[in-house]
């Protein structure tokens, strides 16, 4: 009974896409939506880094950071020792941010006002 109703549904399928344009077939032609998932948008969050000395740490920073699965992107300054990393929220979280970083060897706390 399920392979009938998937056959079935292939077939309605089918044939609605079938539409040759001789003016007949577009008006019984139906029209069929499907719901795609949607894509999450990117989030943001700028933090503050501490034990950053030379441009080798930011490095060891952005490499840690790249290797991580959800992580977008990442800048990550020095002087300055700000990071602003855009990440896939449905993947990895502010805190899961924070603890890459400081198994990195650094502290990290999120700036609640963006510095420009």
């Amino acid at each position: 009974m399920k392979n009938l109703i998937l056959g079935f549904s292939f077939v309605a399928l089918f044939g609605a896409a079938q539409v040759c344009g001789c003016g007949v077939c577009q008006a019984s032609a139906h029209t069929i939506s499907f719901k795609t998932a949607s894509i999450n948008e990117p989030q943001e969050v700028t933090l503050k880094i501490t034990g950053i000395s030379c441009a080798g740490c930011s490095n060891h920073i952005h490499t840690a950071l790249s290797k991580t699965i959800g992580i977008i992107s990442d800048d990550v300054k020095y002087p300055g020792d700000i990071a602003t990393v855009k990440y896939d929220a449905s993947k990895i979280s502010e805190k899961q941010i924070i603890a890459v970083i400081e198994n990195a060897g650094y502290k990290a706390e999120i700036l609640k006002d963006k510095v420009k």
